[in-house]
């Protein structure tokens, strides 16, 4: 199982984007609807709505004997086009900073809305949703049932170490010259450590389809059926 395990660790680091750069990005922009300032945290609560959604619709096929690999491969394809579209989105957003001079002023609200970063929420939402259930679907289908107790731990871990793995790409991608990661995210390029990670998503999507056909499944419990969790990220991003 640790090969398969390991290609899991990448779907931790796209979540890990979404309790830091996301939240610092809406944090800078223009949250007005008509008279109304929106909250950062309805953006929290569009997620959670959003991944137990995903989580649902998983659901209703989790008791197949290949639903859970399937899943996973889902995952990693909105991992991909979440990443894709953080990085044109942060590509638009500083454009406009640039337009408006703002480069130097780190504390402007941005003249973009808010709402721009919907898409992007959303396609980790479905990260978030599918992979949680889908993960813990393969952990409970292939280990013995004494084991079951511990899939959260499994499954939590995993996503873990992709938020300890994060750390490392950061430091890796910020030995480029000049340093995507500056002190104020107007003078950072997060469009290109968000198209980074949608590279390196796509390559762990290939491997992880290669070990996932090499390996033998077993037959999943009879009467097996995922329960549908709320798709929930590390506690970082609820306190964010």
């Amino acid at each position: 199982m640790l090969p398969m395990w390991l290609t899991f660790i990448v779907i931790g680091i796209v979540l890990s984007i979404g309790n830091t750069y996301f939240l610092e990005q809406a944090d800078h922009m223009d949250r007005k609807l008509g008279n109304i300032k929106v909250s950062i945290p309805i953006f929290l609560m569009f997620f959670k709505a959003t991944s137990s959604t995903f989580a649902h619709l998983y659901s209703l096929f989790a008791a197949k004997k290949f639903a859970p690999p399937i899943g996973i491969a889902t995952s990693m394809i909105f991992a991909i086009l979440c990443c894709v579209t953080a990085s044109k989105v942060e590509t638009r957003r500083l454009h406009r900073v640039r337009d408006d001079g703002l480069v130097d002023n780190p504390v402007a609200s941005i003249p973009m809305s808010i709402f721009a970063l919907l898409p992007q929420f959303m396609l980790l939402a479905a990260v978030d949703g599918i992979a949680n259930m889908s993960i813990s679907g393969f952990f409970r289908h292939q280990t013995p049932e004494p084991m079951h107790k511990y899939l959260p731990h499994f499954t939590k871990g995993v996503f873990g170490l992709g938020s300890m793995a994060s750390v490392l790409s950061v430091y890796v991608v910020g030995n480029h010259k000049p340093n995507w990661f500056q002190d104020t995210l107007n003078k950072s390029r997060l469009d290109r450590y968000y198209m980074v990670l949608a590279v390196l998503s796509a390559a762990n999507l290939v491997v992880f389809v290669i070990v996932a056909y090499f390996y033998k499944y077993k037959e999943p419990p009879v009467g097996d059926s995922a329960e549908v969790e709320s798709g929930e990220m590390d506690p970082g991003f609820e306190e964010k």
